[in-house]
């Protein structure tokens, strides 16, 4: 669990820093998911089975800067 623990912490950070100097838009809100599926099975000795699996789904909300139009004269 610990490993799981960094992992989730590692991502955050990750994706956090990603839209951190973002200059196209303003980023209002980010939205981070995580599914983590460990499994194992030992039903021979010696002879392991294990699995792990993993997904981050990351929903951004943003704003978009209007564009400047030409003054007009």
């Amino acid at each position: 669990m610990q490993q799981a623990r960094q992992m989730i912490r590692f991502y955050t950070i990750y994706a956090l820093i990603a839209f951190k100097d973002f200059n196209i838009a303003e980023i209002e809100e980010v939205k981070l998911k995580f599914g983590i599926k460990l499994g194992g099975k030992a039903d021979i000795p010696y002879i392991t089975e294990c699995s792990a699996e993993s997904n981050l789904e990351i929903e951004v909300k943003c704003k978009f800067p209007e564009k400047q139009k030409p003054d007009s004269q």
